[in-house]
């Protein structure tokens, strides 16, 4: 099984490095999207429901703290 991953960060060259440099394969893992604010990622999290979230914490518009709090009230299984 291999388990889904979102990548959230206000910088595009964080998310394009951290993007193209992990072998999320090797790693039994799939980067199944990216957001760049904490409102995009809570949209794609309730849509894509991901295993695994990684995400600056400052972020326009909902800051990653606020989204992890959000988030593990609704989907409480999905990790940071």
């Amino acid at each position: 099984m291999s388990y889904k991953v979102l990548l959230a960060d206000d910088e595009k060259i964080i998310v394009e490095g951290i993007s193209s440099l992990v072998d999320w394969k090797s790693l039994d893992t799939e980067l199944v999207a990216t957001a760049r604010n904490g409102i995009e990622a809570y949209e794609k999290i309730v849509e894509l429901k991901p295993d695994i979230v990684i995400s600056d914490i400052r972020m326009p518009g909902m800051d990653g703290l606020s989204l992890v709090s959000k988030i593990h009230e609704e989907l409480p299984s999905i990790k940071f």
